[in-house]
């Protein structure tokens, strides 16, 4: 009676070494839908039937070969796609000798009260209607998502089964880290709140649920539980169409744009998107990009250095300082290198970061920038090689003139003689700033430590004997804790030219007024800033945007120069990609600040 008992109530079947049948019961037979003649001699299909996963195939057959007994969950699809979880017992039978000759295996179908999640994890049930009334409930909880009560002990059987459960045990893995912070968020700062997530059906579907979070407090204002009442998202397909559409569009309008070259990586720089103009830029379709990471599209000489400045942009990013363009070189897939620059921005998904880069095609401009470059240096060549060539007759002039000087003159003729000696210093003051003006480029090569006090104190007394000088109150003030590295004598120019300026443009000593020139230099690891300042005649506002022009004279009765000096300043502030600025009001006075780059080993660019 035992036995026929044990026979109503189980599946069994009893297999040879070789895994073929030899027995199976009328339940076996009635799981398999199969008469017995088409059972015994064939595989046992239960195990062949191991859809969980490939480790747990592996421990079954492990336990087996090892002659040792093995229990676990077996899953069965059925006729009909019928799916039947079998918890299974799988024993070895031995002879007189210890040898294996059989194996009995013994199931039992507890389907009705056994679901099965995502993800390999799995929840005992009492009822297939748990999850249902999950959601009709409202659960008290505690802040680590235990649920401690219900509202109502309508879940009858499956009350127990809830309580003392934990409220992640019913969602989507995926979704934890974001129910926790709404958990945390709700304890934390006793505010409640909403959110959507994605739930488990009793057939382990996925399913839209909508969840509130409410704090309980006692009398000292403390959140001791909270409730939670979830119900399902009626509009859960039409929400995902609605998604669907969003994404539809989004994907078209990406793929259209054929202009800019566009890449989405995710966190981790493995690209996830491009369009058109990335694959016809690079040569990849998308299914041989797609997955490989930001790397494949770098020059392999410089690998490195692009990663570094693409993690400097993804850092700046992150913490929302990003500002710049990046240049860089690609390769084609057919290991062309080509020059791109590009800007980047990134956007979150829940936990998710993604960044987009906005490329462009940079070599027509980059070879245009070289013909520029070539172009630049033969003018300025040719502007050096005038400038010394000019010098000559004029040299051959200063002699005649020197001759002329010596001989017996009247006073018209000696004062023509002077007239001529000033025009042909003039000349020879304009070709020196030109021929200085047309090597700038060249002196970004010889880099040495500046002091800036010897430097102004060199410059002051090259400046003695012009007029105006001794007249005005000179006030230097020098903040130089670090070495500054630059040119000498392109800083020597920066220098005269301003103060040169400031003494030509000063306003006579009066009773009233004491003609005053401020130079203050401020000495930092990455620039100095010089400022020369005078309260002298000033600059009119309609001139001040030209003062840098070449040859442009504000007032020519008060400038002895050539125009030149104030140009040759820009040009020096421009080449090194410093700043300057000036300001000024008539009869006031004028304050020109240039700030410049400190040169330090490693950060020159020798073009």
């Amino acid at each position: 009676m035992l036995l026929n008992s044990f026979e109503n109530h189980f599946i069994v079947s009893i297999s040879d070494t070789q895994g073929n049948i030899v027995y199976s019961n009328d339940n076996f037979l009635k799981l398999l839908n199969k008469p017995i003649n088409q059972s015994v001699g064939q595989a046992q299909e239960l195990l062949k039937s191991l859809l969980q996963t490939k480790e747990l195939f592996c421990q079954v057959w492990r336990a087996i070969l090892a002659g040792e007994k093995w229990r676990g969950i077996l899953f069965y699809k059925g006729n009909g796609n019928k799916n039947h979880w079998l918890d299974t017992t799988i024993s070895p039978i031995k002879n007189e000798n210890g040898h294996i000759v059989r194996y009995v295996t013994i199931s039992n179908d507890i389907t009705n009260y056994y679901c099965k999640e995502t993800h390999n994890n799995t929840i005992y049930c009492k009822e297939k209607k748990l999850i249902e009334n999950f959601t009709k409930e409202v659960l008290y909880i505690n802040r680590y998502g235990k649920i401690i009560n219900t509202s109502e002990n309508i879940l009858n059987n499956t009350y127990n089964s809830i309580v003392g459960s934990n409220i992640y045990d019913f969602i989507h893995p995926a979704n934890h880290g974001y129910i926790k912070e709404q958990v945390d968020k709700v304890f934390d700062k006793g505010k409640k709140c909403k959110y959507q997530s994605v739930g488990l059906s009793p057939k382990g579907n996925q399913t839209l649920y909508v969840s509130k979070i409410k704090p309980v407090f006692n009398i000292d204002n403390e959140v001791i539980y909270a409730t939670l009442k979830s119900k399902k998202h009626r509009n859960n397909s039409n929400a995902n169409n609605k998604l669907k559409a969003i994404e539809t569009k989004y994907s078209n309008i990406f793929q259209s744009i054929n202009v800019g070259i566009l890449v989405v990586a995710n966190s981790v720089g493995n690209i996830i998107e491009w369009n058109k103009g990335a694959e016809l830029a690079f040569g990849y379709s998308s299914s041989e990009i797609i997955g490989e990471p930001l790397t494949i599209l770098m020059s392999k000489k410089q690998v490195d250095v692009g990663v570094k400045e693409l993690l400097k942009a993804k850092n700046k990013l992150d913490n929302n300082t990003y500002d710049d363009t990046i240049e860089m070189l690609g390769q084609r897939k057919n290991g062309e290198e080509f020059p791109v620059e590009f800007a980047m921005s990134h956007w979150r998904n829940g936990k998710e970061k993604f960044y987009c880069a906005f490329m462009l095609d940079i070599s027509k401009r980059k070879k245009l920038e070289e013909k520029l470059k070539k172009t630049t240096k033969d003018l300025e060549l040719f502007l050096y090689r005038s400038a010394h060539e000019l010098k000559a007759p004029l040299t051959s002039a200063e002699g005649l003139l020197l001759l002329l000087k010596e001989e017996k003159q009247s006073k018209r003729v000696s004062l023509l003689i002077n007239m001529l000696d000033e025009t042909l210093e003039k000349g020879r003051l304009l070709l020196d700033d030109l021929a200085f003006a047309s090597i700038i480029s060249e002196k970004r090569r010889s880099i040495t430590v500046i002091d800036f006090k010897s430097k102004i104190n060199t410059t002051l007394e090259t400046f003695k004997g012009i007029k105006n000088f001794d007249a005005i109150k000179f006030q230097v003030q020098v903040e130089q804790k670090t070495d500054f590295y630059f040119n000498q004598e392109l800083m020597d120019s920066v220098f005269q030219n301003l103060i040169h300026n400031a003494i030509c443009f000063s306003k006579s000593k009066t009773n009233n007024h004491t003609p005053i020139t401020k130079i203050k230099v401020k000495v930092s690891e990455k620039h100095v800033s010089v400022i020369v300042a005078d309260n002298g005649l000033g600059i009119s506002n309609e001139f001040i945007d030209k003062v840098f022009d070449l040859y442009f004279k504000a007032n020519s009765v008060n400038s002895n120069g050539a125009g030149l000096g104030l140009y040759i300043v820009k040009r020096i502030v421009d080449d090194f990609n410093g700043h300057v600025t000036v300001t000024s009001k008539i009869n006031k006075g004028t304050s020109f600040e240039v700030i410049l780059p400190n040169l330090k080993e490693g950060e020159l660019n020798n073009d």
